[in-house]
């Protein structure tokens, strides 16, 4: 089962392979955080919403719309401080946030992927 650690892991490898002239330190920053968001989800669990609810673990925040919404909403806040091209910075946090459902998908632990 990937860890909060290996989630970081995709985005590392690609900013790292493709050079900081390409992937800047900060946007590099911010595609490892969203690579680990969706596994903040587990906080729900503490207000009492069940594992199996949209808003439960492997639920909304691991779902298409949350992966495509989220960079996007990043990159028009954010886009400046990432010192990136739009499209970059859309393309690599998407990738990144991507990442996180496509290695839970092969996991043999859990309910899948929203």
């Amino acid at each position: 089962m990937p860890t909060v650690i290996t989630h970081a892991a995709v985005p590392l490898c690609i900013g790292l392979g493709l050079g900081s002239k390409v992937i800047p330190p900060r946007l590099l920053f911010a595609g490892i955080i969203l690579a680990m968001l969706p596994d903040a989800d587990v906080l729900s669990f503490k207000f009492g919403v069940a594992y199996g609810n949209v808003f439960g673990h492997r639920g909304f925040t691991h779902s298409l719309v949350f992966a495509f919404v989220v960079p996007l909403l990043c990159v028009l806040i954010g886009r400046r401080w990432f010192r990136a091209g739009l499209i970059r910075c859309w393309l690599f946090l998407t990738v990144s946030l991507l990442s996180h459902s496509l290695l839970d998908s092969v996991t043999t632990g859990g309910k899948g992927v929203g």
